[in-house]
């Protein structure tokens, strides 16, 4: 059965709704780091705390870094969120996806291909010439949909525990 096609509209993270969407990227970001191998789960959230707050020193109105709610573009219904960081890498203007997340009632919908469509369309908007991400190994979702979207690898890191 084909997943519905989805369309969502990007709306400004406010200042009301950042203490929220911290707390859900900061847990989300150490559970990745322990589920990889990187972090011990005593440290990993005080490192994600620490590194989101280096990343958003003003929060939502940190310059650089471009925060929304997704919402679904006939509903109105928030189905996810969506950070990036506009930077300069290898001459090129590059919009750095920190977090895509589809809320947990809502994902397998065709909501997280949606966001990254209007993520990329944004990224346009603002000047990026790529989109450039970071996805954990263990994800393999979130691969595949990279890989569907016309994403391609550009670095592979590699580890053999002992």
């Amino acid at each position: 059965m084909a997943k519905p096609v989805r369309r969502v509209r990007l709306d400004p993270l406010t200042a009301e709704d950042y203490p929220a969407w911290e707390a859900h990227v900061v847990d989300g970001y150490a559970e990745s780091q322990v589920r990889s191998g990187q972090w011990a789960p005593d440290t990993a959230h005080g490192l994600a705390l620490e590194a989101t707050r280096e990343l958003l020193p003003q929060g939502a109105a940190t310059p650089g870094q471009h925060l929304w709610i997704a919402r679904d573009a006939e509903t109105g219904a928030k189905v996810g969120g969506l950070w990036i960081a506009m930077r300069f890498r290898g001459g090129l203007m590059e919009a750095f996806v920190f977090d895509v997340h589809v809320d947990p009632g809502q994902q397998g919908g065709g909501y997280g291909r949606a966001i990254m469509e209007a993520g990329a369309e944004e990224a346009k908007r603002l000047g990026a010439d790529v989109v450039a991400l970071n996805v954990f190994g263990y994800n393999d979702r979130a691969y595949s949909l990279y890989k569907s979207l016309g994403y391609e690898v550009t670095n592979r890191h590699m580890r053999l525990p002992l």
